[in-house]
């Protein structure tokens, strides 16, 4: 069910995923070697970068590095995705109060990206890391994303999921995935365990919609076992920290 990359976008994006994991200048030998490029296309894909105004090039050095051109690109992106701020404390106040790996994941087609992530402080916790995906229809923060939207967009979405899988008994079937949702409605929460990652658990629950009219979710991961015997303190300030959120972003309107 993998999407087709094109390969000139992958490049570019390994460049500039590349550079935030350096956070040093290269030079074009240096790219290549992390990267695995061949020379002549890297350097094609550094020099129109560099036109675009997107890579800056320091002809002393030979040395590439990104402009500030990048930033600008998506410097917009965390007011509209966490207004001026209380979600990402929301999300600071959650950790404090558990321990545990929280999260806060959005809707990206098929599947629920991490866009923010505050890991667990246990010696053993569930690590990962933001621009994670994981599986719309199969985990706690993909039932509750979907439990915000009509029931016809939902069975749209699971149309589209069947017809892109070619193995039949792997298909999605409407009744179990809807009665998952039915139940995250009815308690306002969804959670999972031993789904994705082995011997974790999640319990997930969405936030009031966001200025991008579409709802986030905040989870609550970790071990199974300690997941599962702290389920019923972990949901209660849950809610209480969503429930002081609520209250912050009425106030603010």
């Amino acid at each position: 069910m993998n999407d087709i990359v094109v390969k000139s976008v992958r490049r570019v994006v390994d460049v500039l995923e590349l550079f935030r994991e350096h956070k040093a200048p290269m030079n074009a030998t240096e790219i290549c070697s992390f990267l695995g490029y061949p020379k002549s296309s890297a350097n094609a894909l550094l020099k129109s970068l560099v036109t675009l105004g997107y890579i800056a090039f320091d002809a002393q050095t030979k040395q590439y590095f990104p402009s500030l051109q990048v930033t600008k690109l998506g410097d917009w992106i965390p007011s509209m995705l966490f207004g001026s701020g209380e979600t990402l404390t929301m999300l600071k106040d959650l950790h404090q109060q558990t321990q545990e790996t929280v999260a806060i994941s959005m809707a990206n087609g098929m599947t629920m990206q991490f866009i923010s992530v505050i890991q667990g402080t246990y010696p053993i916790n569930l690590s990962v890391s933001e621009g994670f995906n994981v599986p719309i229809f199969t985990t706690a923060v993909g039932i509750a994303q979907l439990a915000t939207r009509p029931d016809s967009d939902i069975r749209d979405l699971i149309k589209r999921a069947n017809r892109k899988e070619r193995n039949p008994r792997k298909r999605l079937k409407l009744p179990s995935v809807m009665d998952e949702i039915e139940s995250a409605r009815s308690k306002g929460f969804a959670e999972a365990y031993d789904r994705v990652i082995p011997d974790t658990g999640a319990i997930a629950m969405a936030l009031p919609v966001s200025m991008l009219d579409r709802a986030l979710v905040v989870a609550v991961s970790g071990l199974s076992e300690r997941i599962r015997r702290n389920e019923e303190k972990i949901i209660r300030q849950m809610r209480q920290v969503i429930w002081q959120y609520g209250q912050t972003q009425e106030d603010s309107r």
